[in-house]
């Protein structure tokens, strides 16, 4: 279903979708603070989580201020949230492959996750479409996030477990934008995505949080 955007106005501004800003600012919000706390550790596998969160909570707060003023700045003022959106994603995935460890498969799995996160960037920023955006995290999420933590929750990785969760929480959204299914003015495609990604990088933080604190039990 097919909905007109919502315009306002403030300080003279004509702005749109406040909705967005706010479902894409409780994203950034909830980042930061799992950011915090998880920053600090000497774990490389948590220092890249928390980099992670630190990207998206970048990602999310400009993208916010993308929806709000895109009259003004059209289509390049989202790139700012697309870029950091994909560098989250490779640093998701950098994160799984430590916890993978010596596994087979391990260099290939890198050279994929950099090589199609580059790709699909530059196709991003050359034709200015999202679908590129979607189509990396849809690869990065459901290979690295969900397959492979599922391999390693099986291998007895139980933290990983929410890693899986989180995934098959955030699933529906790809089917959300591209179907574009609008459920209401004020809750939009966007802004139901952006609700389920939320959730997405909840049940994540459960997971790393407990990894965190399964590496400082074993390092006393």
């Amino acid at each position: 279903m097919q909905i007109s955007p919502i315009h306002f106005s403030l300080f003279g501004l004509d702005l749109m979708e406040p909705m967005a800003l706010i479902t894409n600012w409780m994203i950034a919000s909830f980042c930061l603070f799992a950011a915090f706390k998880l920053k600090g550790s000497s774990d490389k596998t948590i220092r890249l989580f928390t980099v992670f969160y630190g990207c998206l909570a970048i990602s999310t707060f400009f993208g916010g201020l993308g929806h709000v003023f895109f009259q003004y700045t059209g289509l390049y003022g989202k790139l700012p949230s697309w870029i950091f959106a994909i560098l989250a994603g490779i640093f998701a995935g950098k994160a799984v492959l430590e916890v993978w460890g010596d596994r087979p498969g391990k260099k290939f799995l890198h050279n994929f996750l950099i090589v199609k996160s580059v790709v699909l960037l530059l196709l991003s920023i050359w034709t200015l479409k999202f679908i590129f955006v979607t189509l990396d995290a849809i690869l990065t999420y459901l290979l690295y996030c969900g397959y492979m933590a599922w391999k390693l929750w099986k291998a007895e990785v139980t933290a990983m477990r929410f890693l899986v969760f989180g995934v098959l929480v955030s699933l529906p959204s790809a089917f959300i934008f591209l179907l574009k299914l609008n459920p209401h003015r004020y809750l939009n495609k966007d802004d139901l995505s952006h609700l389920l990604m939320l959730a997405c990088v909840i049940f994540f933080y459960k997971g790393i949080d407990l990894l965190r604190k399964s590496v400082s039990t074993k390092s006393v």
